[in-house]
Formats: structure tokens, C-alpha cells, sequence
């Protein structure tokens, strides 16, 4: 049985009404709602984290309560953020590689994820790895107030 994929996070297919919708009815912290790919296709924790640094939200906010700016500055750098990483052929971090073998460079554009203890590159404040969901999570405590 194929389980169903939400849409994946381009300006056509993703579209900013749907995304409010599904967020307005969570209760769930916005990092693991991120995380399912029934919400939006393709989100994983690299991009994840990176998505919510740029868009200068706490991944424990539960969804419901971002403001509406907020949740236009998510959809809107996760479709930025996804369309960088294709552009970068993907993030090389420890064995990724692409069709044709060679290693992706996203990584070197990353601002939080696997950043901790250097400085946020928005404010300087050191970047801080907690544990949500079961996954490392990678933040600014100072630019991603809960």
C-alpha cells in the first residue's frame, strides 16, 4: 500500500493556503510536523532546521500557535531552501552522493545544522543541538525565541 506524499515544496505544487490549513489544525511541534512527509514532500532534518533558522522560528513552537507571518516565512524558505539544495545537487555530509557520483554542495551553505557551538551567522549567538522528536535539532536560541 502506497501511503500518500504531500506536495513537493515548489511554488507551483506548494500551495501557501493548504499549508496554513494543515498548520492551524496541529498541535504538534513545528520541527517533527515538518518532518512528515504527508505534510510536504521531500523535508528532512538538514533542511528542516536550515528552513526554520531562516524563517527565525523555535522547532518547538507547537504550529498552531505561529503567527500567520511566521507560517508565510516557513512555507516560503522551504520552497527557497529545497530549490537551493536541488541546485546544490544535494548536502555531502558523511556518504551522499548524486546519480552520477559526485558529492553535493549544499553543505557548505548550511547556516545552523551541524553548526553547534559556532557563531549564528545572523546574530552571533552560539548555535545550540537539542533533542526534539528524537532528532538533533540545530538552532539560534536568540533568533529562534519560542
Amino acid at each position: 500500500m502506497k501511503k500518500k506524499l504531500g506536495p513537493e515544496p515548489t511554488k507551483k505544487a506548494f500551495k501557501y493556503a493548504s499549508f496554513e490549513r494543515a498548520l492551524m489544525r496541529s498541535d504538534k511541534p513545528i520541527k517533527p510536523l515538518l518532518l512528515d512527509q504527508k505534510l510536504v514532500a521531500g523535508l528532512g532534518n538538514i533542511y528542516v532546521d536550515e528552513v526554520l533558522w531562516a524563517a527565525k522560528v523555535h522547532p518547538e513552537t507547537p504550529a498552531r500557535e505561529l503567527s500567520k507571518a511566521a507560517m508565510k516565512r516557513v512555507h516560503d524558505q522551504t520552497i527557497a531552501i529545497l530549490q537551493l539544495g536541488i541546485e546544490k545537487g544535494g548536502s555531502t555530509i558523511r556518504t551522499y552522493r548524486n546519480a552520477l557520483g559526485e558529492d553535493g554542495t549544499m553543505q557548505d551553505y548550511l547556516q545552523v545544522y551541524g553548526k553547534t557551538g559556532q557563531p549564528c551567522p545572523r546574530c552571533a549567538s552560539t548555535i545550540e543541538k537539542i533533542k526534539l522528536g528524537g532528532r538533533g535539532t540545530h538552532l539560534c536560541p536568540h533568533c529562534q525565541k519560542r
